[in-house]
Parts: C-alpha cells; structure tokens; sequence
C-alpha cells in the first residue's frame, strides 16, 4: 500500500518556540509561513520579524540577530519572530552553530525560531542531530511537509475556503484540486479569486472551468500526446521522467483526470456541431481557458467520446488501486499503460479497443 502522504509532526508535551520545517511540499510551507507570520504581526504589532536566508556572506548578521534575542535579559525585551532558510548547512561549532544549540536547549520566551530547509536533511551531522535531540525532549518542534494526497488536497480547499467565508461545492473541490495539485501559492490564490468571484455563493465547477488555468505540464500532455499517437514507448519514458522528478502517483492522477475531463468537454462539443469554431471562440462557448483548448484541439483527433470515457474509468480504477494495494505506483503506471496500447486509432463511433 503506498505510504500516505501528509505532515507528519513529533509531538510535544509542550508549545515549542522553536520549530523546523522541511519536506518536499515547499509550497504549503510557505503557506503556512505566511500565515504564523500574519497572526504574530496582528498579535504584536510593534515586534521585531526578520528573515534570513543562510549564507556565508550573512553570518555575522545572523549571528548577532540570533544572540541579542537569545540573550537579551531585559525585563522589557520585546518579542522576536526570526525565520532562517537552510542554516543547517552551518557548522555546529560555528557561532551560528553554537547560538542554535543555544536557542534550543533553553528556547528563550520572547523569540520564535522558525528554521527552513529546502533541501534534504543530513541528520547524521552534528547540527541537524542536535536539533533532533532537543525535538525529542520536547524543546523543538519539527514538521515534515510531504506532497498532500488528493483527498487532503480536497480538505484543504475546504478549510481555506471556510477561513474566508466562502463554501465550494464538492465536485468544484475536487476539480479544482485535480486542476493545481500540491502548488499550494497557486491553490491559496486561486481560493481567493473564486470566492471573490462568486462572493455570498457557492463556487460551481462552472466558475473554475472559466477562471482556472490548470496546471497542466508539458509531460503530462506529452503522455496524452504519446498514447493517441500510439507511440507507447514515448509514453513509458515520459511516465519514467515524472517519477525520476519526484511527482506523486496522486499529482499525476489529478492532472491526467483534468486534462482527460477536458477532452470529454471539448468532444462533446465538437460532436454537437458541423460548425466549424475556432480555438478561441470554443473556448468562451465551453467556459474553458484558450490555452487549455488549443491543448485539447492538437489531440481530439485521437479521441473519440468513448475512448475519452474509458480513459476516465482507467484512471479511476488506477486512482483505487494506488490506494488499495501494495503494489508500488510506477508498476500500476505500467500496467495502465499497457492497457492503453491495444487501443486502435480513433473513429469516432463505437469503444476503440
């Protein structure tokens, strides 16, 4: 069964001033980030925030940053929000070092360290092991931010949307989510924007086909691209290039799903109507971005309306296996794609298989 993929935090018996954030989902880091940032200057508006990027051109900047507020002992020592990106390329006998030793081991009251690395940790080396130790007697707190499954993804939108006082219908949830994935910048701005859009209503699947711009990589179009050609071969190796980047089985899954939805929509208009339309005037009658249709038009000639609704009901399937079984994702991958290489060129009438 694949490993679910969500945050995963060491719990403490206590509030840790002290926190270290890393992980592969840098987006809803930032997120979130934003957010204890905005709630620490609403709550003190007259404290210190200062963000650093570590550097060996900054270490003495940081380092005395880190040490008037780890060792300021005056009754009236204001708080401190300091946030620093990839320290832990610091040396532990280093005064940057020695001052997050410091820090960790007896967090100072008036200070929040928000440590971020953007890169893999080490935790065999000496300071990354210090931090860990301090997290395990409850001094530090760590959160490891993983690529979010869709279903998270899903509840995620929700509570964002309740937080501004707006509501989605689930299927526009699940659109939407399937549409971004784990860009959580482009979800947050795109949650604002629809609620502002619909304002006291509810978001419809309508309002996100005409004002979201999936994110649809060029890979993904590629696979598509590759299977109504069927050249399987490009196919497998563009599949192989997503794993070998690190996209999740789920990321994937969402953004074939969006794209394949998309050539159901723009089939079934086409089959409507002997008139001919060109890109941009489809793409006002459907509600769908230009960019997205011309996508969709360079390869409807591939995809009759029931090879499209069998491509859906595969991914579905695939999208219940990746959930349900211990087989790993690239194999499943595999054998979807298997299936799709008996499919013969598209005639538009009857299941092409």
């Amino acid at each position: 069964m694949p490993v679910k993929k969500t945050i995963k935090t060491i719990k403490t018996n206590k509030t840790a001033t002290i926190q270290l954030w890393y992980g592969e989902n840098q987006s809803l880091l930032a997120i979130e980030l934003s957010k204890w940032l905005g709630l620490f200057r609403a709550k003190y508006p007259a404290a210190l925030v200062r963000q650093f990027v570590y550097n060996e051109a900054n270490q003495s900047e940081l380092a005395a940053a880190l040490h008037q507020s780890i060792n300021s002992n005056s009754f009236f020592a204001s708080k401190t929000f300091i946030v620093i990106t990839d320290c832990l390329a610091a040396e532990a006998k280093s005064e940057v070092g020695k001052l997050i030793e410091q820090a960790c081991s007896q967090p100072p009251a008036d200070l929040i360290l928000v440590l971020i690395e953007t890169k893999k940790i080490a935790w065999s080396k000496p300071l990354p092991k210090i931090i860990k130790k301090s997290a395990e007697a409850g001094a530090v707190k760590l959160k490891e931010y993983l690529e979010l499954p869709l279903v998270e993804i899903e509840r995620w939108i929700v509570t964002q949307a309740k937080e501004r006082n707006g509501k989605f219908a689930p299927q526009a949830t699940r659109i939407l989510a399937q549409a971004v994935g784990n860009d959580f910048i482009a979800l947050d701005n795109e949650i604002a924007k629809l609620i502002a859009w619909r304002g006291d209503e509810e978001v419809r699947s309508a309002d996100i086909d005409l004002l979201v711009t999936p994110k649809l990589t060029e890979d993904v179009f590629a696979f598509i691209d590759a299977v109504g050609r069927r050249d399987m071969r490009a196919a497998q190796e563009t599949l192989n290039r997503q794993f070998a980047q690190g996209v999740s089985p789920q990321s994937l899954i969402g953004l074939l799903a969006w794209h394949v939805r998309v050539l159901a929509i723009v089939r079934q208009s086409l089959d409507s109507t002997d008139k001919r339309l060109a890109a941009r005037e489809l793409a006002e009658n459907l509600g769908l971005h230009p960019f997205v249709v011309t996508k969709a038009l360079q390869q409807i000639p591939y995809y009759s309306a029931e090879r499209v609704a069998w491509l859906y009901g595969e991914l579905s399937s695939l999208d219940v296996k990746l959930k349900s079984t211990r087989t790993e994702p690239e194999v499943l991958f595999s054998l979807f794609l298997s299936k799709l290489s008996v499919l013969k060129p598209a005639t538009g009438s009857g299941l092409d298989i």
